[in-house]
């Protein structure tokens, strides 16, 4: 019974508010511009005798037939879509209407608090007002319905104003977008995800077109774009205004869109879309300076990107109206003025190196950063307006070089250069020490203190700089006035000795010492002493002394030599030059003489040293088998002078027995045997060798030989580059020939630039190893230019050529026709030739 009569006065109740219209005109204006029904229309009535009333939630009342909207159907832009797949909200105004509950007849049992409904209401319509700063339209609708707070973006033709209202399941069908419903969700509505819903539902496409007050070089010459074109800073909004007619606001549009159209398009540059909200939309501008975006009602404050050279944008607000249509907007970027600073100092002077830094009173872009050059300017694109002008140095204010100070700039709009000169007064002076060492060196990356006392008679300091010298020994530094305590504190490793002096900083900026001299560490020194292969300069006698004593005169140079490993320990004043010498010695030497002069900073240093063609011979009987193969040209003049000199210095005025044998494919001989040391024979000997040339093939094997054949030789010196074929045959043979010889003589071997552990160093080694000889390894320049005197003079040399007849016998191991030996039996033709021929000379 109790169920039946609840259902009976529910329905009562229902029916009597669907038989009431209701009428937006009739209702009377309420609290805060709401507009509420009247008394008696749109109330839920219950009797008095019902236990409890309950209500069907979502219920919405019907509207009088006659009042029907109709939403004009069209394609393009908004919510929903509808009428086959177009969009009705294309060019439609719009506005936001909340729906409350409100009206509802007390007596009825259901429990309901209309002040919460309305003051949600309330709070709800000022947040999304505050966000959308006003230019969104927004009523609150009382309707009679029970629990209801909904929230619909309506079209413009449904406003109360036109004489009508529309809400509830009504506005649904008419496609009213619903954001929120509280009756659906049974949630109060959330203001942020009110306003993300109507930012995403509400935008309109924004067509944007850029342009520069300024003509500009787009493109430079590289193909790269200009500076000037790039991006654009310190643009900014004055504030909000509330939002002009539309017309007066679309007559503005096109006159500024027809000013545009004079002015050319900025193309490839950057700016900056931004809401009140935070929301920041970065745009990028293509060729014809173009771009496009989509936003939502409200005012949009547009600036340039920071750090470009373009100042502001006119307008420097975008407002977008509640209204699906496509909005066309034209602006235009001003470039910052070229503006020049000149710092000086109290005395006048102009202040080098000054960081600046100039703040813009007029909005929150990032402030610019400037520093003076030598002379004290600068030079900079600075927006127009206000500025402050202060120090932009990163230290504490404390280690200012000048006094707290703020100079205030006004950048006017002129197109002509704008000179402002900023005046400071120093409390530190820029001061630049110079150090060198006793020899000029300067004092490069060594760390210095520079400390003052705190007062008079007291001893304790305090730093007030500190850095380290430049590349070129300059202490650069600011240093406040009076009399300072100057400390260079090298690191061990440094060669400098530390040194500690008083420097002088007067008010004026003058300091003295200017210049100080620093003395260099004294140390032993390893020397390693290495040849060009890199093998270490084993037993090198050498002379190491310094290029100037203390009183100016050579002072005595110390005798060294170096161990098995190449090492030498000598004492040496680092920074201070030092001459490296190696004796020439009237006998034969390991190594090339040489002297150079050298300066070092280090505790270690490395020598090269080459050696000798030719060391010492200790043999009697001697032969030097000379390889002139194609392959030597360009060693020739050196193993030529390296040969003059062992026959002078140890063969000249000696009872060695000597001779001289160069082969290619065949062999030339400076005598038939092994001849004394006489003066004749060592001038001959020099002649020959000064003929020498290189060029043809070779035939090592034969050589050998050939040289084997002197019963005499106790020693052969093979000097060679090892391009040739050194094979097993070839050591087996050579085993051979030194077994069958009566002195069984020893086979040196100098190899010229033979790379250690390559196949032709091991070759070599194995010729000098196999009879018991030695292995020298020499490296020698390539001479380039005999190449070249041969090229041009055409072939090698022939039987006609000089060195043939005169000084020469060619010679092979056997009579290419019986094969018979022949060795002996050489006949040049010359005693025909040349009357003056004799037998003992070539």
């Amino acid at each position: 019974l109790v169920s039946g009569a609840i259902y009976v006065v529910v329905n009562a109740i229902l029916g009597s508010m669907r038989s009431r219209p209701s009428s937006y005109s009739s209702y009377p204006s309420g609290r805060g511009g709401v507009n509420r029904p009247p008394a008696g229309h749109g109330r839920a009535t219950a009797r008095s005798g019902s236990t409890r009333a309950s209500a069907r939630t979502g219920s919405t009342p019907r509207r009088a037939p006659n009042v029907r909207v109709a939403l004009p159907p069209s394609d393009g832009i908004g919510g929903n879509t509808g009428h086959g797949g177009r969009n009705p909200w294309n060019g439609v105004q719009f506005y936001l209407q909340i729906e409350r509950c409100a009206g509802i007849d007390q007596s009825c049992s259901v429990r309901l608090e209309e002040e919460v409904y309305i003051k949600r209401a309330e709070a709800l319509k000022d947040g999304v007002d505050r966000f959308f700063e006003g230019y969104l339209d927004i009523i609150i609708l009382d309707v009679p319905q029970l629990y209801a707070l909904e929230v619909r973006v309506m079209p413009d033709v449904c406003h109360p104003r036109h004489g009508h209202t529309v809400y509830g399941q009504d506005a649904v069908a008419r496609g009213c977008q619903t954001i929120h419903s509280k009756t659906a969700s049974k949630k109060w509505p959330n203001l942020r995800e009110i306003c993300l819903q109507l930012q995403e539902f509400t935008r309109v496409p924004v067509s944007i077109r850029l342009y520069a007050n300024e003509k500009l070089d787009v493109v430079g010459r590289d193909g790269s774009l200009s500076d000037n074109v790039r991006s654009a800073v310190n643009g900014s909004a004055r504030g909000r205004r509330t939002p002009p007619d539309l017309e007066l606001e679309e007559e503005k549009l096109q006159e500024r869109n027809a000013r545009a159209e004079q002015l050319g398009p900025l193309g490839h540059a950057t700016f900056r879309v931004i809401h009140s909200s935070g929301k920041e939309y970065q745009l990028h501008t293509d060729a014809d300076g173009h771009t496009e975006v989509s936003l939502h009602p409200g005012i949009f404050e547009l600036r340039c990107e920071e750090g470009s050279n373009y100042d502001r944008l006119v307008p420097n607000t975008l407002r977008v109206p509640p209204q699906f249509s496509p909005i066309n907007f034209s602006l235009t970027a001003f470039m910052k003025k070229n503006c020049a600073f000149l710092v000086v100092d109290h005395m006048n002077k102009p202040f080098p190196r000054f960081q600046l830094r100039l703040t813009s009173r007029d909005s929150a872009s990032e402030p610019i950063l400037l520093r003076t050059k030598a002379n004290g300017r600068a030079r900079g694109r600075v927006g127009m307006g206000f500025h402050v002008a202060c120090f932009g140095g990163a230290e504490e204010q404390s280690q200012w070089p000048i006094e707290p100070f703020a100079q205030d700039i006004e950048v006017k709009d002129i197109d002509q250069p704008q000179l402002f000169r900023i005046c400071v007064k120093r409390v530190r002076f820029t001061c630049e020490i110079v150090f060198r060492t006793r020899c000029d060196e300067p004092v490069r990356r060594c760390p210095f203190t520079i400390r003052q006392r705190a007062g008079q008679g007291n001893r304790e300091t305090s730093e007030v700089a500190c850095g380290m010298t430049s590349e070129i020994g300059v202490a650069c530094c600011d240093l406040p006035a009076g009399r300072l305590v100057f400390a260079l504190e090298p690191p061990s490793l440094l060669p400098y000795v530390p040194v500690q002096f008083s420097l002088q900083v007067s008010s004026d900026g003058v300091y003295d010492p200017e210049r100080h001299e620093v003395d260099t560490k004294t140390l032993d020194v390893e020397m390693y002493l290495v040849t060009p292969d890199g093998e270490p300069a084993a037993y090198c006698k050498f002379l190491l002394g310094p290029k100037f004593s203390e009183a100016g005169s050579r002072a005595l140079d110390l005798p060294l030599t170096t161990d098995e490993n190449g090492r030498a320990i000598g004492t040496v004043t680092l920074l201070e030059p030092y001459i490296f010498r190696i004796k020439a010695s009237a006998q034969g030497q390991e190594y090339m003489p040489q002297e150079f002069g050298f300066v070092t900073d280090r505790r270690s240093v490395t020598i090269v040293v080459a050696k000798t063609v030719l060391s010492t011979i200790p043999e009697d009987n001697v032969v030097l088998l000379v390889d002139t193969s194609g392959s030597m040209q360009g060693y020739m003049r050196d193993v030529i002078s390296a040969l003059n000199l062992a026959i002078v210095q140890q063969f000249h005025k000696s009872s060695k027995r000597f001779n001289i044998l160069t082969f290619t494919e065949t062999q030339v001989e400076f005598r038939s045997e092994l001849v004394e040391a006489t003066r004749d024979n060592v001038e001959n000997a020099m002649r020959f060798c000064e003929r020498i040339q290189a060029g043809g093939a070779n035939n090592i094997a034969a050589a050998l030989r050939r040289v084997f054949r002197f019963k005499q030789a106790q020693a052969v010196y093979l000097i060679t580059d090892g391009k040739c074929d050194i094979s097993e045959e070839l050591l087996t043979h050579l085993k051979i020939l030194c077994l069958g010889h009566p002195l069984r003589p020893k086979l040196h071997t100098v190899g010229i630039n033979c790379v250690p552990g390559r196949t032709t160093y091991r070759a070599l080694q194995a010729l000098s190893n196999l009879t018991q000889g030695s292995f020298r390894a020499v490296c020698l320049e390539q001479d380039h230019s005999s190449a070249l005197v041969a090229a041009r003079a055409g072939h090698p040399a022939k039987e006609s050529d000089p060195i043939v007849p005169n000084l020469a016998h060619e010679s092979t191991d056997e009579d290419p026709e019986t094969g018979a030996d022949t060795a002996g039996e050489y006949e040049t033709g010359q005693e025909d030739d040349d009357p003056n021929y004799s037998a003992d000379s070539p």
